[in-house]
């Protein structure tokens, strides 16, 4: 509902609002007011070319696959991507299962595939063959494995652990509601003491707002129990949390809340006692059009990058190398109006790059599968699509960067769906 209600506003908004007491009383009631200040300010800046030039986000000048309406099973489509890919001194794999999302941990891959996507696999040869582990009572949202090699789970309103990797599994968590997860990849993270700390996603409309759903759980003791703390509700949050990342370069965890502050927050102590303590976590941004709303989040050994969600307003890729200042970079038309939903590293022969999706469109608008090789400074387009026709998911998460990553495309109008497994040349 959350995403719907911003493009309801983003479409009024460019008709001159049809009804102005109407979309006031929205605006007041969902909580939007200050992202709706935001939005105007960030449009007027791009309209009136306020934006400086070298603020935007540079593609190099090599176009993007487009994604047509051909079978993604075609051998035709096959040897159009693995062409597109080899040009730009990448190997594509067609994977053997369906996977909907994996956590790659220690040669091994820990997955569910698509449709059925209650069960469970685990793979020991990178993904050519898979063993069945476990039947979930709900689709599996999200998987975490820990430096204890403990597998999480998280399904709809439950979290449950393995600590014999994938035997066998136990319910340690109910979260706040039966409809809440935490995102996968983004969600749930580790400081070295070993603390875990799980941030709560859910879209509930109740009644006249939403289910407050902002909460924080640490674990001390690699998930067997629980502390949760709602310092975040207290503070005025109305709905979840977006991202909760330990940072190896700060040495601090940041985490970004949603709806209507998205503030993003860092706390400087790490051991599992201050982290539970709301004195210990300050926001880095005191209004919202300082920047928040962050959804993805990558690090190297240089800076901590982070992609906006504003779907129908203006997004950025936002970048800290001390933690305390954030250079933001404008993605430009006609991807501008996509969140940036998930990013993922890949270790190459050159370097570390970093992958990021733009998964949501509207009808004079484009998604983007993208990636960098230089940190940022330039983006290489991969692929272009509409989401009335496809998706695409990245897919694959990991503690390490690991030398490969997986995505996933799909006809919405057929349901095709293909997954790959990009790495270097041979």
């Amino acid at each position: 509902m959350g995403r719907e209600l911003t493009r309801r506003h983003s479409v009024l908004f460019k008709k001159k609002v049809g009804n102005p007491f109407l979309f006031a009383r929205d605006i007041y009631q969902y909580g939007k007011f200050r992202e709706l200040v935001s939005f105007i300010v960030w449009e007027l800046f791009h309209k009136l070319r306020l934006f400086p030039k070298k603020k935007y986000l540079k593609f190099n000048n090599r176009d993007a696959l487009s994604l047509e309406n051909e079978s993604l099973n075609s051998l035709e489509f096959g040897k159009k991507i693995d062409h597109f890919f080899s040009s730009r001194g990448l190997r594509i794999t067609r994977s053997a299962h369906n996977w909907k999302l994996l956590f790659i941990s220690h040669e091994e891959i820990f997955g569910c595939l698509y449709p059925d996507d209650r069960d469970l696999y685990k793979s020991t040869d990178h993904g050519k063959s898979i063993i069945f582990l476990k039947k979930f009572p709900e689709k599996i949202k999200s998987i975490f494995i820990s430096n204890q090699n403990t597998i999480f789970v998280c399904i709809k309103g439950s979290v449950y652990k393995s600590s014999d990797r994938g035997g066998s599994f136990k319910k340690v968590l109910d979260l706040g509601s039966s409809e809440s997860f935490f995102r996968h990849n983004n969600e749930m993270t580790e400081t070295p003491d070993r603390t875990l700390i799980i941030g709560e996603y859910g879209n509930i409309w109740d009644k006249n707002r939403w289910r407050k759903l902002a909460y924080l759980y640490f674990s001390a003791d690699d998930g067997e129990t629980w502390t949760r703390s709602d310092f975040l509700i207290k503070k005025g949050a109305n709905k979840h949390i977006h991202l909760v990342k330990y940072s190896k370069l700060f040495n601090k965890v940041f985490m970004a809340d949603g709806d209507n502050y998205k503030k993003l927050w860092v706390s400087d102590s790490l051991s599992a006692s201050a982290l539970q303590n709301p004195d210990q976590w300050k926001p880095v941004n005191r209004w919202h059009i300082q920047m928040g709303g962050y959804t993805s989040v990558v690090e190297n050994d240089e800076k901590l990058v982070f992609g906006t969600d504003y779907q129908g307003g203006t997004n950025f890729i936002v970048a800290t190398s001390d933690g305390e200042t954030f250079a933001k970079t404008v993605v430009p038309d006609p991807y501008r109006r996509s969140p940036i939903d998930n990013m993922v590293q890949r270790k190459s022969k050159q370097g570390n790059e970093i992958w990021a999706n733009l998964p949501y469109s509207t009808a004079n608008t484009k998604c983007l599968l993208m990636y960098t090789a230089d940190g940022g400074a330039s983006w290489h387009k991969v692929i272009e699509y509409n989401r009335a026709t496809h998706t695409v998911w990245l897919t694959s998460a990991t503690h390490e960067i690991a030398d490969e990553l997986y995505f996933s495309i799909e006809n919405v109008k057929n349901a095709d769906r293909v997954v790959y497994k990009v790495a270097d040349e041979l």
